[in-house]
């Protein structure tokens, strides 16, 4: 299943965005990985959120070329199927969204497990794999 990457708005939203752009909150994207989410957290303790779900685009707040790169990611599609798509980053359970240039592999963050103890990656394809067999 294939959905393209939407936020919020293109510009940098004062107050809520830094170096990152939100998922427009009624996107099928946005409302996937809120629901994976929901899922992980009926089964596994988790850090609270510091941010709705969003994709870190700069490593500098000040970026010059901020709207261009969210013009660059907006209405690009991620492979929700494509199971290599989802994995860890630290202690982050995310999903790898395409390359910036001047960044790298951006990715959304859907759990945040901190000091807990992280689930098995297996375990977490099976969810995102039941999920996706409801959407079919």
């Amino acid at each position: 299943m294939k959905l393209p990457i939407l936020f919020q708005s293109l510009d940098r939203i004062e107050g809520k965005e830094g170096r990152s752009k939100l998922l427009h909150n009624e996107s099928e994207l946005y409302q996937f990985l809120k629901q994976l989410k929901t899922e992980i957290s009926k089964h596994y303790a988790h850090k609270g959120d510091r941010m709705d779900l969003h994709i870190e685009l700069t490593k500098n707040r000040r970026d010059q070329r901020f709207r261009e790169k969210a013009e660059s990611m907006h209405g690009k599609e991620i492979d929700l199927s494509n199971l290599e798509n989802w994995g860890y980053l630290n202690q982050a359970f995310v999903l790898f969204t395409p390359d910036m240039k001047d960044y790298g592999q951006t990715h959304a963050t859907v759990t945040f497990f901190g000091e807990h103890e992280r689930a098995e990656l297996s375990k977490l394809h099976a969810i995102i794999t039941e999920i996706l067999k409801t959407k079919a």
